[in-house]
């Protein structure tokens, strides 16, 4: 049996012991949902309550929420071997990628609009305009800067939703509509790093139709962290004194929230200050640039505002943005500052949960060093990392960590694959620990039973049998 098909029934089998209430359990409850919409989607007893999925009706546990979740099984591998050209090589912060670059559109409607040098608005454009796509899954907002997910059918709608708002929205809620209602065959989807996996899960595996909704060309966004639209409007509000009526565009850029307004005037903040409002889940995301879209776009790495940088991934985006260029629709520079969007990256991977010191006294009880037990907390933390992340993140000598990841290896805390490390399950680790901790206390107690204690007993017999009742004889006897 293939991979493909293994997966296929795996996700596509409506028989399991998963419900929502997993998905609660596991995700919502945990401060890790994306809030992508995809579980409300494709499934109609699934509604949202306070910015959270949330179940409606009774829950029959045909685990669809559960596995076409953006956080839950995803495996890299598969997609990777589907996805990318063979050839390509993985970088360790950006993923695959053949090209890189900074383009911006030829169209002066669409620049006026759009953000920064309008990529993102002018592929779409001409990929509809080409029958290479039926329709968009994008997000865009009312005059309050609400966002408003929406499928674009036409070039006028496409336009309409340029632009960044930086505010979450259940973008994969319009995909079911996308499907029984407007029967479109062929999807483009643009959204934020952590969305893309749950697209990619529909791409392959589609839950709802063979023939309609198959998802052609998918766009990601660089992201270092988003809001909700109530965190976003306080930003803007509250922290630069904004009204929100009042803004003509968002942009995050140079380590500041800039809000462009209708008269003209560009307010900023810088980003630290405005930490506090980073949407929950985002502290867990590692990826950086949207490492499973075709295309990546973004602002950092281009030369000025008015450039968007570029990382062309698959085969299709690459076909996709060559189209797109030979047609004059864009135009492109080679000035591309690679290494600061790396640099990016790597800070957004290297965000570490800071944790509790008594976790680290208390792993003390089986045997493992405090630099162990430091080095398994930031890999569980990390989700994975080289030797050279791991001696940024600790600020240890690479030496030290490398003993340490010896250390874990041996006792299969943590495994390695192509120089990377990855921790296993600490659940499995502990359980399996606690046990062989009992199996040799257990042992240890018999041995001192039939050893140790045989020999006290006697002792005590022999000197001091004398001072013991009789009806105390049975009781210290056993």
């Amino acid at each position: 049996m293939t991979t493909r098909k293994i997966l296929s029934d795996y996700f596509q089998c409506d028989i399991s012991e998963f419900g929502f209430q997993d998905l609660y359990d596991l995700v919502i409850s945990k401060n890790n949902c994306v809030l992508c919409g995809n579980c409300m989607s494709i499934c109609p007893r699934i509604g949202m309550t306070k910015n959270q999925p949330s179940l409606l009706d009774y829950d029959p546990e045909c685990s669809l929420c559960f596995k076409y979740c953006a956080k839950t099984y995803f495996p890299e591998k598969f997609f990777e071997k589907e996805i990318f050209n063979n050839q390509i090589p993985k970088d360790p912060l950006i993923g695959y990628y053949q090209k890189t670059t900074v383009a911006k559109s030829t169209d002066d409607i669409i620049l006026k609009q759009a953000q920064n040098g309008g990529i993102v608005t002018t592929l779409l454009i001409h990929a509809l305009n080409n029958k290479l796509i039926d329709g968009v899954l994008l997000t865009g907002r009312d005059e309050n800067w609400i966002p408003k997910p929406i499928i674009a059918r036409t070039p006028k709608e496409i336009l309409d939703a340029t632009g960044s708002i930086y505010a979450l929205s259940p973008s994969l809620i319009t995909y079911k509509d996308a499907v029984y209602k407007y029967k479109l065959k062929r999807l483009a989807f643009v959204g934020m790093p952590c969305q893309i996996q749950a697209v990619r899960k529909l791409q392959f595996f589609p839950p709802l139709s063979d023939k309609f909704g198959k998802f052609t060309l998918i766009i990601g966004l660089f992201c270092t962290s988003n809001y909700s639209y109530d965190s976003m409007k306080e930003i803007i509000q509250k922290e630069i004194k904004v009204p929100i009526t009042k803004v003509k565009k968002l942009d995050i850029a140079q380590g500041k929230f800039m809000v462009y307004t209708k008269d003209g005037l560009v307010k900023e903040i810088p980003l630290k200050k405005v930490k506090k409002y980073n949407w929950p889940s985002c502290q867990f995301c590692k990826d950086y640039t949207a490492e499973f879209s075709d295309i990546s776009v973004g602002s950092v790495g281009a030369p000025e505002n008015g450039w968007n940088s570029v990382i062309i991934r698959s085969d299709v985006g690459r076909k996709i943005f060559n189209d797109t260029l030979a047609s004059k629709k864009i135009k492109v520079d080679d000035q591309i500052d690679l290494e600061k969007i790396k640099n990016d990256s790597l800070m957004k991977k290297s965000k570490v949960i800071q944790i509790d010191e008594k976790i680290l006294t208390a792993m003390r009880l089986f045997n493992v060093s405090k630099l162990e037990g430091k080095t398994f907390t930031t890999l569980l933390s990390l989700e994975h990392a080289d030797l050279s992340m791991l001696s940024a993140v600790m600020n240890r000598e690479q030496h030290e960590i490398v003993n340490a990841l010896e250390m874990l290896q041996k006792r299969n805390w943590i495994f390695s694959t192509n120089e990377f490390y990855k921790p296993y399950n600490p659940v499995k680790i502990f359980k399996e620990e606690i046990y062989q901790l009992k199996k040799k206390l257990y042992n240890d107690i018999d041995n001192f039973k039939s050893e140790a204690l045989k020999e006290l007993k006697t002792i005590y017999f022999q000197n001091n049998l004398k001072d013991v009742k009789d009806t105390e004889f049975i009781d210290i006897l056993f």
